[in-house]
């Protein structure tokens, strides 16, 4: 059996998981070829978005984005689960519905991007099952667009009700876990991981370490192609 397996020890985000799966699928080149040659949205868009003028969207908007893009069906299949979670989180906490609920940063192209190139890189590696350890987030305060939130962020609380993982606190005064990333786990279709030795008693058929754009201190995430 193959598996693809994180360990959550050190948080996830977003650009965290993109670079774990697109390395890991021994395609990187290829995914990220494909993601600069993909333009979404109209002219309009674009240039209200070059501008600096991105007022968020929809997330019917993004699913349109979704589908219309020239990625596989099943890169779009996985692209659309994760912002069916982030979407259901975001209306949680705003007291939106899925039908008004709006993205801001998640709503950019690349965001988009990043979404359906963890999708690619998932089907390249084709895992016959995907695992995450223990996740720990970290705690405190941070900026946002919102202005100042607590840590863990209020969408990443609404995401762990529904995901069935194992969830620490690490003595880290910053956010260790995205929306986005957390999002992304479950849209893979990532379960929690029963045995934490299971790396130890695996054969580690290929393993990375990527880190994310914040600095925690820490080592960052590290991802493995297991078979057991």
């Amino acid at each position: 059996m193959k598996i693809l397996y994180f360990d959550g020890s050190n948080g996830i985000s977003g650009d965290m998981l993109l670079k774990a799966v697109s390395r890991l699928s021994r395609n990187e080149e290829k995914i990220y070829e494909v993601m600069r040659h993909e333009v979404m949205g109209s002219q309009e868009e674009q240039n209200h978005i070059h501008d600096g003028h991105h007022h968020g969207r929809s997330y019917k908007k993004v699913r349109e984005l979704i589908e219309n893009s020239g990625f596989s069906f099943a890169s779009k299949k996985t692209a659309l689960k994760i912002y069916e979670y982030i979407a259901q989180a975001e209306a949680k906490v705003h007291g939106e519905t899925l039908e008004t609920v709006h993205f801001h940063e998640v709503g950019r192209n690349e965001a988009v991007k990043n979404a359906l190139a963890v999708g690619m890189a998932i089907e390249y590696i084709c895992p016959d099952k995907i695992m995450v350890s223990p996740i720990y987030d970290g705690k405190g305060k941070i900026i946002c667009s919102h202005g100042e939130i607590d840590v863990p962020v209020p969408a990443v609380m609404a995401l762990r009700e529904n995901c069935g993982y194992c969830f620490k606190t690490a003595d880290v005064n910053t956010e260790m876990v995205t929306p986005s990333g957390l999002a992304g786990l479950m849209g893979i279709g990532a379960e929690a991981a029963e045995d934490e030795d299971i790396v130890k008693k695996a054969a580690v058929m290929d393993k990375i370490v990527v880190k994310g754009s914040r600095d925690t201190g820490r080592p960052g995430l590290t991802a493995y192609i297991l078979k057991i």
